[in-house]
């Protein structure tokens, strides 16, 4: 009985809590409305929503000055053609979501800093009191001037990925970029916080973990105090089995048996108006909808209609019933590992297990792969570890 009790206080606590990612947010009573709402029609397995998403994961552009053999972009994969998000379009996702949505997160499979609009991205949703992340190698040209108007645009937080604590490491990762380019950056937008005296945006160094790397952490930790960015070190994804199992090391985020957080509360839209189920999947062909820009275009007039459109309600609809038409089985999110996970969750809560007792077979690493090895039929080879293509 207490037991119970302490569970279902558990429950309440995560159910009432405001998503980590989104404490800086502005709290309206609006946008809280809609976050306990999307959280009631998650756990009641609606699916067709009444409620917007609480994040916004957006593509300032596609394109990518690096080359990392892990990443569908640096592989050199094309999903979609290479561009710009639009003003017009971000703008036009803003005014509908704008007022429910704790945080836009600026990045996907591209660099964002290489988008023109990226300031104005921003700071557009920084006005509307939305909390913002980006996303960046950092191994581009960058000023002074440019990082001020970065800290003046009322960025929430900046994740820069350095995978190592000296070029010889940094590069086998990041192939092209350049560690000391990237640190200086680093420091000149520390310079434009202290000189405006501002606190944000928080300054993250992102670690991505591999066997190559594993021994330059504690050093790569070192520099980040030095300099006073937080340091955030996870194990990095490959293709095929995962590396050092029982080591120590922990991806960012670790499967949950439960329906995808992603297919109710978190859009992603690609740069060209897609909108994908997860932040997952790369190419066009696995897109739920698309989003037209202006009237007339093809595409969604609204993001409600694509939110609430056939396919976004069969991807729910799988974790109540993996069933569906053959064109509904074609959709990425019925295969997925997450959506397995859950059917067999399912089944072994109604066996009568104990929910202590059930065992995932599918990790993060696993599910990972199932979206680097699902491509159409042009690009349907894939690539051994650390291979690249012509």
């Amino acid at each position: 009985m207490i037991h119970r009790l302490e569970q279902s206080i558990g429950w309440a606590r995560e159910f009432l809590t405001v998503p980590p990612w989104g404490r800086t947010a502005r709290r309206t009573p609006k946008r809280l409305c809609n976050l306990y709402r999307n959280r009631w029609e998650h756990w009641r397995g609606h699916t067709s929503l009444r409620s917007y998403p609480i994040k916004l994961i957006v593509e300032p552009t596609n394109v990518c000055n690096l080359q990392c053999p892990y990443c569908f972009t640096g592989d050199g994969q094309t999903g979609r053609e290479r561009s710009t998000m639009s003003l017009a379009l971000y703008q036009k996702m803003l005014d509908e979501l704008g007022d429910y949505l704790f945080e836009v997160e600026a990045f996907n499979w591209g660099e964002p800093l290489l988008s023109r609009h990226i300031y104005t991205m921003v700071a557009d949703a920084a006005a509307r009191g939305i909390a913002t992340t980006v996303n960046t190698n950092f191994s581009l040209p960058f000023d002074a001037e440019k990082a001020e108007r970065l800290v003046r645009s009322g960025l929430s937080a900046l994740r820069v990925s350095i995978d190592g604590a000296r070029q010889e490491t940094y590069e086998k990762y990041r192939v092209g970029g350049k560690l000391s380019t990237v640190l200086a950056n680093c420091g000149l937008v520390i310079a434009a916080k202290r000189q405006l005296g501002l606190e944000t945006p928080q300054l993250i160094w992102e670690y991505h973990v591999f066997p190559h790397n594993v021994g330059d952490v504690e050093d790569a930790r070192a520099i980040a105090v030095r300099l006073g960015m937080e340091f955030l070190p996870f194990k990095g994804q490959v293709p095929g089995e995962e590396w050092g199992m029982g080591d120590g090391w922990h991806f960012c985020h670790e499967p949950r048996p439960m329906p995808c957080v992603s297919l109710w509360a978190i859009a992603v839209v690609h740069n060209d108006g897609g909108v994908a189920p997860c932040n997952g999947t790369f190419y066009r062909e696995d897109d739920l909808g698309r989003l037209a820009i202006r009237p007339g275009e093809l595409g969604a007039a609204s993001f409600r209609e694509v939110w609430n459109g056939p396919r976004f309600q069969a991807g729910r609809r799988f974790f109540s019933s993996r069933r569906g038409s053959a064109e509904e089985r074609e959709i990425v999110c019925f295969n997925c590992p997450n959506t397995r996970s859950y059917e067999e969750w399912m089944k072994h809560r109604i066996r009568g297990g104990a929910p202590e007792s059930f065992r995932i077979r599918y990790g993060t690493n696993e599910i990972w792969n199932y979206f680097w090895n699902r491509r159409p039929a042009s690009a349907r080879t894939p690539l051994r570890a650390g291979a690249r293509r012509a």
